[in-house]
């Protein structure tokens, strides 16, 4: 059973499709894990005279998962964006956000710790 949702948001100059492609991308990689669930956030109806999900929810995830999954969650995500030097991710656990950017890996290594550590299981 789940007991945190990990909001996970791509950020990258890209158009719609790319952005789209790297979200699945993502998602199939954090399924690999031991995660209840990853999924696009449900954006409603689309609006009128456009196709698919809203601009606002591409590149969204979310991830149900319990907290031990927290730290194996985060390495993938930085494992992701080290491979793709444009891109940057930002999660989002209980309202608190950490931004995982291609940064050295010393001060990535630190803010890292730091919020894995404010959200570690009791």
């Amino acid at each position: 059973m789940s007991d945190i949702a990990i909001a996970v948001r791509l950020e990258a100059d890209a158009d719609a499709a790319e952005l789209q492609d790297a979200t699945s991308q993502l998602r199939r990689e954090l399924l690999e894990l031991d995660v209840d669930d990853v999924k696009a956030p449900d954006g409603g109806e689309a609006p009128p005279g456009t196709r698919g999900a809203v601009g606002a929810e591409i590149g969204t995830l979310l991830v149900a998962a319990g907290r031990a999954a927290i730290g194996p969650v985060v390495a993938a995500i930085q494992s992701w964006v080290a491979r793709r030097a444009s891109r940057s991710v930002k999660l989002t656990i209980d309202g608190d956000s950490i931004e995982v950017s291609n940064v050295s890996p010393d001060d990535q290594r630190e803010l890292i710790q730091s919020f894995l550590a404010r959200h570690a299981p009791e």
